[in-house]
């Protein structure tokens, strides 16, 4: 990292962010004693939406900690949005974002490169190219992997093939799109959705809502089934209001179909050279398009690196999001084991959470009690939006938590705000994280 990068001033922070950014307890609660840990190192594993904004909101919390972000690829592509693909109202370019900015604004040194193990006794953050990083403090927010073998027959390397779970937005998204645009006229698409936590609750269906609003015009007798692991949904009476006004949900000619858990909506095995997935009551579903979406797990480098002690996901100290493994490694986003939705505002906030986590360890003091704060934005279509507010305030050792959910409206007008409201909230968070 050049001098030029790590001399930024609290003025050009404040020129830049803002007074309220940098000094504002409601954000972080920092006092000016963060000034001065000029040697401390803070490395951060996985350039997404948790990573990228605890390198940013560390950097607006402290200019003269030298922070390193290692990610193996160049760019990242948000997943909040990238339902929008399928009917073309959104685009994987406006989606995607580099590391320039990082680098340029924010004085990050930015590593290509993956991190495959961690030397807990001498700090050090071991890299596939055979690089030793050492670090004071260690952020890892590595996101989710797949339990792809929920759906016996499903593999990754299916995904990274013809049966994309595009469940990770780029290639795979765009795989998807290519199918269901070429799904002969009366086609069939089948979507298998989890059960347990997974990357955005909602958007299995807005998925299915984004494909049918496309279909509606390039395919109209086409079918949409989706197969759940579950009998409830996030937004449920949100999703079978609207298909129930626009695709006869619940009547002979659907155009949307939904089969509960309870109705032997499961499936459990895929036929993949038959392209035909197997539910749980033995039920034969033959289709033009499957998309397999596997139940998660925390990623392979939190396993590996033993921060999940063999479990399905990686448990932390409440208050500080430090992990039960080591103290001077801190665990965020869609791979931990917390009472909250996973999406990258959670993941976001949580990296507010550890960056005054580590300060608050730098100086020598208590961190302050966290707050954090979920707003769930989806469409159905371009004209019918919803949201979701949740809150999660620390109370002694766990979450307390409140949620407020947009009710169900014919009023077009509220309906079509709450849209305008989702895309533009995306994309000022892709704003946000980013810039």
């Amino acid at each position: 990292m050049s001098s030029s990068q790590s001399t930024l001033s609290r003025r050009d922070l404040i020129k830049r962010f803002g007074a309220a950014a940098v000094a504002s307890t409601g954000l972080f609660g920092f006092s000016n004693q963060a000034w001065s840990s000029k040697s401390a190192h803070i490395v951060i594993v996985g350039g997404g939406i948790g990573g990228a904004a605890t390198a940013k909101y560390l950097r607006i919390a402290n200019a003269d900690v030298r922070i390193t972000l290692v990610e193996p690829n160049p760019q990242y592509t948000f997943c909040p949005g990238s339902n929008e693909v399928f009917n073309g109202h959104e685009t994987l370019e406006n989606l995607t974002f580099n590391y320039d900015t990082m680098r340029q604004r924010y004085g990050v040194n930015v590593i290509q490169d993956k991190a495959v193990a961690i030397d807990y006794a001498k700090r050090q953050l071991r890299l596939a190219s055979g690089e030793k990083v050492s670090y004071d403090k260690l952020v890892v927010s590595t996101g989710p992997d797949f339990i792809y073998d929920a759906v016996e027959g499903y593999s990754a390397a299916h995904a990274a093939g013809d049966l994309p779970h595009a469940w990770k937005a780029g290639a795979q998204t765009a795989k998807l799109k290519a199918q269901i645009d070429a799904m002969p006229q009366g086609g069939v698409f089948v979507m298998s959705s989890p059960d347990g936590a997974y990357r955005c609750p909602p958007a299995p269906y807005e998925r299915v809502s984004m494909i049918a609003d496309q279909l509606s015009r390039t395919n109209p007798t086409a079918k949409l089934i989706i197969l759940d692991a579950k009998n409830r949904y996030t937004f449920q009476e949100h999703y079978e209001h609207y298909w129930k006004e626009r695709y006869g949900f619940g009547t002979e000619n659907e155009v949307i179909s939904w089969v509960a858990e309870k109705e032997g909506g499961r499936a459990v095995k895929l036929d993949a050279a038959n392209k035909t997935l197997i539910t749980a009551s033995g039920e034969k579903i033959k289709a033009d398009v499957i998309n397999i979406i596997p139940p998660h797990k925390a990623s392979k480098f939190a396993m590996d690196a033993g921060l999940a002690q063999g479990q399905r996901w990686v448990d932390f100290e409440a208050k500080t999001f430090k992990s039960l493994v080591d103290p001077n490694v801190y665990v965020i986003g869609d791979m931990v084991n917390a009472p909250m939705s996973k999406t990258g505002m959670i993941a976001s906030n949580q990296a507010k959470v550890v960056v005054e986590s580590i300060v608050a360890d730098l100086e020598g003091r208590e961190p302050g009690t966290p707050f954090i704060a979920n707003n769930c934005v989806a469409i159905i279509s371009d004209d019918y939006g919803m949201t979701i507010a949740d809150t999660h305030r620390f109370a002694g050792d766990r979450y307390l938590v409140q949620q407020r959910i947009s009710e169900v409206t014919d009023n077009p007008y509220v309906r079509h705000i709450r849209a305008d409201l989702a895309k533009n909230w995306q994309r000022t968070f892709r704003k946000e994280i980013f810039h």
